[in-house]
């Protein structure tokens, strides 16, 4: 098991390989043409994790998006706002299913502080849990 049962069988279900490599500038980032994501060395287990699913929203969300990724900010932004609140979801699930907490008893901070991800991370996990979760 390289991250979890349920990384693990996603990346493996949808052929996306995982290489973790030294000295990157950036904590990660995806390889269409190879199906591969890249992962920084560096970065401990917690932080490779919330990488690798920022980096899988971007898989499943980016087509979604009308624009380019490099050269235009509005498509940009949209883009990393998407794959933001797929990582979100999947921590908010995780922490719904470790903690036995009902998605509407979630104290955002709290969660927040929990998965050490920043306070302006805190109206996405509003807006997602009053989305509803599927745990």
């Amino acid at each position: 098991m390289l991250f979890n049962h349920r990384i693990d069988a996603f990346l493996r279900e949808n052929e996306i390989t995982v290489a973790i490599l030294d000295g990157l500038d950036n904590e990660g980032f995806y390889i269409p043409e190879k199906r591969t994501i890249i992962l920084k060395s560096e970065l401990s287990k917690n932080e490779q994790i919330k990488v690798l699913l920022h980096e899988l929203g971007h898989i499943f969300n980016d087509d979604k998006v009308i624009g380019s990724y490099n050269g235009y900010l509005v498509p940009r932004s949209k883009m990393e706002s998407k794959a933001n609140d797929f990582m979100l979801r999947e921590l908010l699930e995780n922490y719904i299913l470790r903690t036995n907490t009902e998605p509407t008893d979630i104290n955002c901070v709290s969660f927040l502080e929990s998965e050490r991800l920043p306070m302006s991370f805190e109206d996405s996990v509003r807006r997602i849990i009053m989305g509803g979760l599927s745990v």
